[in-house]
């Protein structure tokens, strides 16, 4: 999908600043284009309620969207030609670092994102 595909449709976003949504800073923005309107909702259910029904778009991960893919509430398009990629980061206090049960905490979240989530990748 190129970013005028998406002029005139509702956007829909977490309510957060425009400049924190990759869908804005590497897509939309980059191309010159705006949203037909832009529409806030919390929570990532209500975001696929309103895409479902009709009243908008919204920009998801892959491991977001799988369950709502897989019951064929929503379909999903690539943004661009190789899509939208974000590398995820966990944040721990420098000295804690090398703790055991927050190195194992670390893997375990590992481990987990890679056996449950569709469609990440290691970078």
């Amino acid at each position: 999908m190129a970013p005028e595909e998406l002029s005139g449709e509702v956007q829909i976003i977490y309510p957060v600043e425009r400049e924190r949504l990759d869908i804005f800073q590497h897509f939309l923005d980059p191309a010159g284009v705006e949203p037909a309107d832009v529409r806030t909702a919390e929570l990532t259910v209500m975001m696929v309620q309103l895409a479902a029904s009709g009243r908008g778009v919204c920009a998801l991960p892959n491991w977001a969207l799988h369950e709502y893919l897989q019951k064929g509430f929503v379909a999903q398009l690539r943004l661009g030609e190789k899509g939208l990629w974000s590398t995820l980061y966990a944040a721990v206090r420098e000295e804690m670092l090398e703790q055991a049960y927050v190195e194992d905490f670390l893997q375990t979240a590992r481990d987990t994102c890679f056996a449950n989530l569709n469609g990440i990748r290691a970078v």
